[in-house]
């Protein structure tokens, strides 16, 4: 599948992030009212500094906060990163496991989303509670495989949104598998491919070259 999915074809499910969201929309809206405020009442060298240090700030919020997330095409799994996109084909993917990020595996290559996660506290108590069952403390693979098998045995009415992403995303796999094997099992899976965030990348440059610039007026 050549270009972009999302400009041929819609998405068969957005996945909202599960962190993230509070602090850097907060962070967003500050980095505005400061410049707003600079723009309105404050004409100085130093306003100046700082409406620039808010406006890098406000894309770097962006980029680490707000911008990682997932989107399930039809073909497709599309990770967005702060500054790089992935897109993984269902049929390489291997496995599809939840830490404090969305890890997805094609062989022994990890493709995350920082977006979608368990807190802290959440693998903490599951650290703890694999100890006390003589399982093996780390974020190694085979614990989040532990973590997966686990969550499996939530009913749907009471599952947690991060086990409805982990549903989701292996049952577009199942699909996708199911569909290459009617139609020639012995094709060629096909590659991930990757891009980078180029907007974000010039804007965070950009900011922050004139931020530094204007500490030398």
């Amino acid at each position: 599948m050549g270009g972009s999915p999302e400009r041929a074809q819609e998405p068969v499910e957005r996945f909202k992030p599960t962190s993230g969201g509070f602090v850097g929309w907060a962070g967003i809206a500050v980095a505005v009212l400061i410049i707003v405020y600079v723009a309105v009442r404050d004409h100085s060298v130093l306003g100046l500094r700082l409406a620039l240090a808010s406006a890098f700030g406000g894309v770097l919020i962006w980029v680490t906060q707000l911008r990682p997330r997932a989107t399930a095409y039809p073909h497709e799994l599309l990770l967005l990163g702060s500054v790089k996109d992935v897109f993984v084909p269902y049929v390489a993917i291997n496995e599809v496991t939840m830490g404090q990020t969305l890890n997805v595996w094609v062989g022994r290559r990890r493709f995350i989303c920082v977006g979608i996660g368990r807190s802290i506290g959440f693998e903490m108590r599951q650290r703890v509670r694999s100890h006390g069952q003589g399982g093996q403390l780390g974020g190694n693979r085979s614990y989040q495989f532990a973590g997966r098998a686990e969550t499996t045995q939530y009913h749907d009415s009471g599952m947690t949104y991060q086990v409805f992403v982990l549903n989701r995303i292996n049952d577009l796999v199942a699909a996708a598998r199911s569909e290459q094997d009617r139609q020639d099992a012995h094709a060629p899976v096909p590659p991930v491919r990757s891009r980078y965030a180029v907007p974000e990348i010039l804007a965070v440059l950009l900011t922050g070259a004139a931020f530094v610039a204007s500490l030398l007026v």
